[in-house]
C-alpha cells in the first residue's frame, strides 16, 4: 500500500504500520486468521469518511460533486488483499471490450477502437448508430444481490464471496462537509469509491452488459458491416460505454430491451440527460424514430470520448486549444511562485512536457501544436514570471531537448516522444494479437482475416491509419523479424532480410502481399515475383531467402532493448541520442549540491552565462570591457572568470592550503577547462561540491559588485565557501 495517502476516521495512515510492523504483526495477522475462519466482525472497523470532491469547476450542485471514501487502515488492508487476489484473473474474466482497471489494456484503445470503426462504418455508408451512454451514480447503485450472483456465475469460491460481503454488509460512512462530520449511515448498495477492490468488482458487473449484447447478437440475423459480422460493438471503460448499433431489422429494438434488462438487474441507472447517439448514415425519419425508442438526444461530431476529441476526419486547431489552455492554466498557477531556473526545468520537463502525453497516444501532433508546446515551456522556463517579459534564452531550445548524456537538460522533444508513443499500436499489430487495437484493424484492413493489416497505404483508411503508416520506415529501422514459420512474415515489408526489400522495387511495380511460408527455397522465388527480373535482384533476393519450419511462428523483437520488448523510452533514447557526442560533463548531475548550482555549472561549462563577452554578441554590453575582479582592461569571458583571474586563482591557492583540490587547469575553450579540471576528482564527492561552490561564489561575487556595489575580498569568500560547501556535503 502506497505512502502519502489520506488516513481514515482512525487517522492512523499506512506509514505508521509499516513503520510500527513488528509491533503490530501479531495483531494483523491474528486478524486475518479471524477473516479466514469466518469469526471477524468488522462493524467497529468498516468506517470512512465521505468527501465530496468537485467534478467541475464551480460546483454548486450536489450532482457537480464525487463521493470518495476515505476508509480506516484495517477494512482498506483487507480490501487490498481481496483485489490483489482478483487482479490477476481481470484478464481471463473481462471481455476485451473493456479496458478499465485490467492489466496491459490502454484507455486509448477504446478511443482509437471507437475512431476507426467511426471512419469504417462512414465511408462503406453502413446505417448506424454511435450510442454514448451515461450512468447516474455507477458505483454508488450497484445492487448486491446482483453482484453475488454474478460472483457466484463465475466461479469465485463461496469463502471468497463471503469476505466481500463482509466489507460491503458492515460499511458505515459520515459524510465529512468542511471539516465537521455527520452523523454515521450504514451502507445498502453501492460500492465506495476510494476502495481499492470496488473498481474491479464494478467492471465484473458493467462486463455483463457486453455478455448480454454478446448473447444477444447470435439470435439477430442483422451487421454493423461486412466485416463485422455482430449487430453490436461494444467499448467500455468502467462506466464509460460506447455502443454501435446497425439499424437494420430488430437490432435497435433487441438493444433497448437488453439496456433495460441490464438496469434492472444491477442496480445501474441511465442518465438520459447526458446519453446521447450519433447517428451514421441516417435519413431524418430514422434519427426520429431512434430519438422516440431510447429518449437520448442527438449529438454531433467533434465530440468529447474520454477526454478526447473524437472526429471524423483530421482534428481541426479548435481541437487542441482546451489542451494548450490546460497547460496555460498550469503556468497561471506558477505564475507568482519564487522559482530557481532549476526549478522551473524540472517543472517544465515533468509537468508540462506530461500534460500532452495522453493526446500523444492517438494523434500525430500537427507542427503548429508542438511549436506552441515547446513556445509555453521556453517562456517558462527563461521568464523572470510568465508573461513572457525580461527573457534571455541562455541556450538553444534544441540543446536543452537533448539527453543530458549528450549534453542537453534532458527536456522531453515532443516530436520524438509523439513517434515513440504511436509506434506501440504498430507493435501491437504484430505481438498483441488479443489487444481490442488488434482485433479491430485486422477486421477492417486485413486481406485475410485474423492476420494483422499490412503497413500499406490505404485509400479508404483513417487519417490515424495513415499517420502510423508514415511512421512504418522508423518501425522497420527499430524491428528485426527472425523468420520460422514464414507464416507471418511479409515477404516485402518487413525486416527479416536485415532490411525492408521493397526499395528493391524502385516504385516500378506494386508489391505482392505475400508471406515467407517456403519449404522449397529459391524454386518458389519466381512466384512472388510480378515480373521478370534482371541477375543482380534475382542473386540478392535468392541470398535473402530462408528456409522455414512449418511448426515455430515468427518472431518479431525490438532492437533497442536485450530482452526484445517494446519501450517508449528505449526508442526516445536511442533516436534523440543518435549521431550525437557523449557529454564528458555528464558528472555534474550526480555532484553533491542543489539543483540549481548544477543548472549553473550546465550554463558556465557551456560559456552560457552572460559575461561581457556573451552581452557583446547579444548588442548589450554598455560598458567599457574590465573585469571587476581583478580590474583588468579586457573581454570578461568564462575563461577569464573562472580560471585565468588573479582574484579566483587566489581564492583556489587559499583553499588548496586547507583541503585537497585539483589544480585550476587554463585550456583552449571554456568546456575544456571544466573537464581538465574536474577529471581529477571524478570519485572524490567533498572535492567535487568545494569546485563547484567556488566556481558559484566567483559568479556571485562578479555579480554583486557589478550590481550591487558590495565586495569581498579572497579571505571572506573562502570562508564562505567552505560554509556552503559544507551544509552541501551535509544536507545533499
Amino acid at each position: 500500500m502506497a505512502n502519502n495517502k489520506a488516513s481514515g476516521p482512525d487517522g492512523l495512515p499506512n506509514e505508521f504500520f509499516k513503520q510500527n510492523w513488528s509491533l503490530l504483526k501479531p495483531d494483523l495477522l491474528s486478524l486475518f486468521n479471524s477473516l479466514f475462519s469466518g469469526t471477524l466482525s468488522l462493524h467497529n472497523y468498516n468506517l470512512a469518511n465521505l468527501v465530496l470532491l468537485p467534478k467541475v469547476e464551480g460546483a454548486h450542485r450536489l450532482t457537480d460533486y464525487r463521493p470518495i471514501s476515505v476508509i480506516n487502515f484495517v477494512p482498506k488492508l483487507i480490501s487490498k488483499v481481496l483485489a490483489m487476489r482478483l487482479q490477476p484473473l481481470l484478464p481471463k474474466l473481462i471481455s476485451p471490450s473493456q479496458t478499465g482497471f485490467v492489466k496491459g489494456r490502454l484507455i486509448s484503445e477504446n478511443f482509437l477502437v471507437a475512431r476507426e470503426l467511426l471512419n469504417h462504418l462512414n465511408s462503406g455508408s453502413f446505417p448506424a448508430i454511435m450510442m454514448k451512454l451515461d450512468f447516474y451514480k455507477a458505483f454508488d447503485t450497484v445492487d448486491w444481490n446482483f453482484l453475488n450472483r454474478i460472483l457466484s456465475i463465475r466461479g469465485f469460491p463461496s469463502i471468497y464471496i463471503s469476505w466481500i460481503n463482509l466489507l460491503l454488509s458492515t460499511a458505515t460512512s459520515s459524510v465529512l462537509i468542511n471539516g465537521l462530520k455527520g452523523e454515521p449511515f450504514f451502507h445498502k448498495r453501492g460500492l465506495r469509491q476510494g476502495d481499492p477492490l470496488s473498481p474491479f468488482l464494478f467492471i465484473l458487473v458493467a462486463d455483463v452488459l457486453s455478455r448480454m449484447l454478446e448473447a444477444t447478437s447470435i439470435a439477430l440475423h442483422c451487421t454493423l458491416s461486412p466485416r463485422f459480422t455482430v449487430p453490436f460493438f461494444i467499448l467500455q471503460y468502467a462506466d464509460d460505454t460506447l455502443i454501435f448499433s446497425t439499424v437494420r431489422g430488430n437490432a435497435l429494438q433487441v438493444l433497448q430491451l437488453t439496456l433495460r434488462l441490464f438496469q434492472l438487474a444491477s442496480g445501474l441507472h441511465l442518465n438520459f440527460q447526458k446519453s446521447t447517439f450519433l447517428p451514421i448514415n441516417l435519413d431524418t425519419a430514422t434519427v426520429d424514430a431512434v430519438k422516440l425508442l431510447f429518449g437520448f438526444t442527438t449529438s454531433s461530431l467533434p465530440m468529447d470520448y474520454l477526454g478526447l476529441p473524437l472526429t471524423l476526419g483530421r482534428p481541426d486547431k479548435s481541437c487542441f486549444i482546451p489542451l494548450l489552455q490546460k497547460i496555460e492554466t498550469r503556468l497561471q498557477g506558477w505564475k507568482n511562485c519564487y522559482l530557481s531556473r532549476a526549478g522551473r526545468v524540472t517543472l517544465a520537463s515533468s509537468v508540462l512536457s506530461a500534460i500532452p502525453s495522453y493526446f500523444m497516444y492517438v494523434f500525430l501532433l500537427p507542427r503548429w501544436l508542438t511549436e506552441a508546446i515547446d513556445k509555453a515551456r521556453k517562456r517558462f522556463i527563461w521568464s523572470t514570471n510568465n508573461d513572457g517579459k525580461h527573457k534571455t534564452h541562455l541556450v538553444a531550445w534544441d540543446k536543452l531537448c537533448m539527453p543530458k548524456e549528450v549534453g542537453g537538460l534532458g527536456i522531453k522533444n515532443i516530436k520524438i516522444q509523439n513517434q515513440a508513443f504511436l509506434l506501440r499500436w504498430l507493435w501491437f499489430l504484430y505481438k498483441n494479437h488479443n489487444s481490442l487495437w488488434f482485433r479491430t484493424t485486422s477486421k477492417i484492413y486485413s486481406p485475410i482475416r485474423g492476420e494483422a493489416a499490412p503497413l500499406v497505404w490505404n485509400k479508404r483508411g483513417s487519417f490515424f491509419w495513415k499517420d502510423i503508416h508514415s511512421l512504418s520506415y522508423l518501425f522497420q529501422f527499430s524491428t528485426s523479424l527472425t523468420v520460422f514459420s514464414g507464416h507471418t512474415a511479409s515477404f516485402w515489408y518487413d525486416n527479416w532480410a536485415g532490411k525492408p526489400l521493397v526499395p528493391l522495387l524502385k516504385g516500378a511495380h506494386k508489391p505482392p502481399r505475400q508471406r515467407i511460408n517456403y519449404s522449397r527455397g529459391a524454386a518458389s522465388l519466381s512466384s512472388l515475383l510480378p515480373m521478370p527480373w534482371d541477375q543482380s535482384t534475382m542473386l540478392l533476393l535468392n541470398d535473402s531467402i530462408v528456409r522455414t519450419q512449418t511448426d515455430v511462428p515468427d518472431d518479431l523483437s525490438w532492437r533497442w532493448r536485450a530482452d526484445g520488448n517494446f519501450s517508449v523510452s528505449s526508442f526516445y533514447n536511442v533516436i534523440s541520442t543518435s549521431g550525437k557526442t557523449l557529454n564528458n560533463l555528464n558528472c555534474i548531475w550526480s555532484f553533491r549540491i542543489p539543483p540549481s548550482l548544477k543548472f549553473f555549472l550546465f550554463l558556465a561549462s557551456g560559456n552560457r552565462l552572460l559575461t561581457q563577452q556573451q552581452l557583446l554578441r547579444r548588442n548589450l554590453l554598455a560598458l567599457q570591457p574590465c573585469c571587476v575582479l581583478c580590474n583588468q582592461i579586457l573581454l570578461e569571458d568564462g575563461l577569464h572568470l573562472f580560471f585565468s583571474c588573479p582574484f579566483i586563482n587566489s581564492v583556489w591557492r587559499r583553499l588548496s592550503l586547507q583541503v585537497r583540490l585539483p589544480p585550476l587547469i587554463e585550456s583552449y575553450n571554456v568546456r575544456e577547462a571544466f573537464f581538465l579540471t574536474l577529471q581529477h576528482c571524478v570519485t572524490d564527492k567533498p572535492a567535487q561540491t568545494l569546485i563547484a561552490t567556488i566556481f558559484w561564489a566567483t559568479w556571485k561575487e562578479r555579480n554583486n559588485r557589478i550590481f550591487r556595489g558590495n565586495a569581498r575580498d579572497a579571505v571572506q569568500l573562502c570562508s564562505w565557501v567552505l560554509c556552503e560547501a559544507g551544509l552541501y556535503l551535509k544536507y545533499s
